[in-house]
């Protein structure tokens, strides 16, 4: 069963889902979030993974980002990309990937912190107007990444049949 490590950011959803409604087809299945690792098909053992997934969080704190601005990635997808804490994120996604977890990194794919917004591959000319009603709602969030979410997703139906929450705590100075 494919695995998936999401941030849900605290902000008012409102908004956002005007657009994933129109234009995400998972817009059903999960909420607004943050995906640090990308569902992971394959013979994992869930032990090692949250053993892992807990190991690597333990060097980790909390941390501020800002949702700010759009962007289209390579395979046509329409991002609400992070801007303040950007740097973190990406770090925060290389650490996850190592262990266990090093086969599953995807090399020739650079990491972009986002929010996905909807998908465009199959209608390009959609995309623009989906563009233009995003920046309409001048969408614009601060938040903190102190919690993550573990998915389980069933391979057949895509659904989050299971989820663990592991929280970011403040690190001594």
């Amino acid at each position: 069963m494919p695995y998936a490590l999401v941030y849900y950011p605290n902000i008012n959803t409102q908004q956002t889902n005007k657009i994933r409604q129109k234009y995400d087809p998972q817009f059903y299945l999960i909420e607004p979030h943050i995906t640090l690792v990308f569902p992971l098909i394959g013979a994992i053992c869930e032990d090692h993974l949250t053993l892992h997934i807990k190991n690597i969080l333990s060097a980790w704190k909390k941390f501020p980002i800002h949702l700010q601005g759009f962007q289209k990635s390579w395979d046509e997808y329409l991002f609400l990309t992070v801007q303040e804490g950007k740097e973190n994120a990406i770090k925060l996604h290389n650490d996850l990937y190592t262990g266990i977890l090093a086969e599953y990194y995807r090399e020739n794919t650079a990491f972009v912190p986002h929010l996905m917004l909807g998908v465009f591959s199959k209608n390009r000319v959609q995309y623009l107007q989906a563009l233009e009603e995003a920046q309409q709602l001048d969408l614009d969030y601060c938040c903190m990444v102190e919690k993550l979410n573990l998915l389980k997703i069933t391979d057949v139906n895509r659904q989050i049949v299971w989820n663990q929450e592991y929280i970011l705590h403040i690190l001594p100075s």
